[in-house]
């Protein structure tokens, strides 16, 4: 049976490191998890660069700016005034940490889980994206991405009991780099040619 060490290795060797995530503070981290909800990143991108440039990539700032206001910013992310909402209750949350990611640290990672899937707007997949790269705990975030890979490939069990790949940076590498798999080969519609996994893919076995 496949391996995720192998499943990890081969994409490894394809693509090279994909420096995950791209953001120059935690924080930032946390606002792109939840402005990628339902849209591509390069949206997020352009959101994230809009509230840089308004002054409100700082918790405190965005705490006290309007939902209106964060709304308009964050536009080109889709779904803008739910999504202010959701930065709003997060923000909201986090103002009772003193908007202070060490004390968050402090939580082991189940409690920490708990306290930030109580927050509304932030469900299990941007909950385990926010614990793994904003805290660097050994989660491995399960998406559509990675279930439409790994049950093409073959693999039935939930990856979170197969007990492998335990340090947060191996598991961020692997997650950043299914996803960038899954825009090049494992699309809805897969292009099974030259895919880098095609010798171990059930899904696959078709072309080799």
């Amino acid at each position: 049976m496949v391996d995720y060490v192998t499943i990890f290795e081969k994409l490894y060797d394809n693509y090279g490191s994909q420096g995950w995530w791209p953001a120059n503070s935690r924080f930032e981290i946390s606002v792109g998890a939840i402005l990628t909800q339902n849209t591509m990143w390069r949206n997020v991108v352009v959101s994230i660069k809009n509230l840089e440039n308004a002054g409100l990539m700082e918790p405190y700032r965005m705490y006290v700016a309007s939902s209106e206001k964060i709304a308009h910013l964050i536009r080109p992310s889709g779904f803008p005034k739910l999504k202010a909402g959701r930065l709003k209750n997060f923000l909201s949350f986090f103002s009772e940490f003193s908007f202070d990611f060490e004390l968050l640290d402090r939580f082991d990672t189940k409690a920490l889980s708990e306290l930030l899937l109580k927050v509304n707007g932030i469900g299990e997949e941007t909950a385990n994206s926010m614990l793994l790269y904003i805290f660097e705990r050994p989660v491995f975030i399960s998406d559509a991405y990675s279930k439409r890979l790994f049950l093409r490939i073959g693999i039935k069990e939930n990856f979170e009991t197969a007990n492998v790949m335990k340090d947060s940076k191996t598991l961020g590498e692997f997650h950043a780099l299914i996803v960038q798999h899954s825009k090049v080969y494992c699309r809805s519609k897969p292009i099974c040619q030259n895919c880098p996994l095609l010798g171990i893919c059930e899904y696959g076995e078709k072309y080799v």
